[in-house]
């Protein structure tokens, strides 16, 4: 979700700006006991988990599921020296891996990615795991593999 789309979903919601200054915006409506504040930025994506926090000020249950990677298993995307270089799996779907080149291409490809590697367990008539409830997307830096003695 981007900053623009998220302030006419409070307008629309019923939420009024009652204080702005430079980037920084305060929203209110009555019946919410606290302000949602937004460093507004325009066009630009919101991340998920600042978007997250402006939600619990009053619209979480409404549009969570807008703002959400929608992935169904969880994913852990690998850094590597190479900052052009990341490696990513998925804990929950063994076997499923990938490599991209930026995070966000890394999670454009697992998106996609993962329903293909799904279809293909289907047509092979294997197990299929189930979908993680709540899936976790992990950025951390690559582990180093343990050496043969």
């Amino acid at each position: 979700m981007r900053f623009n789309e998220l302030v006419r979903l409070l307008e629309q919601k019923r939420f009024r700006l009652i204080k702005e200054k430079g980037s920084i915006r305060y929203y209110a409506k009555p019946g919410v006991d606290r302000l949602i504040r937004v460093d507004y930025h325009g066009a630009k994506e919101i991340p998920t988990g600042t978007c997250n926090a402006i939600l619990k000020g009053g619209l979480k249950g409404e549009i969570r599921r807008k703002i959400v990677i929608d992935l169904k298993y969880s994913l852990v995307i690998e850094a590597t020296k190479d900052p052009m270089f990341f490696g990513f799996y998925s804990p929950d779907l063994e076997g499923f891996t990938g490599i991209g080149h930026s995070v966000e291409d890394c999670l454009y490809q697992a998106k996609w990615g993962m329903e293909e590697h799904v279809g293909l367990l289907k047509e092979q008539s294997l197990p299929i795991p189930k979908e993680n409830p709540d899936p976790k997307i992990i950025i951390q830096n690559q582990e180093s593999l343990a050496r043969a003695s």
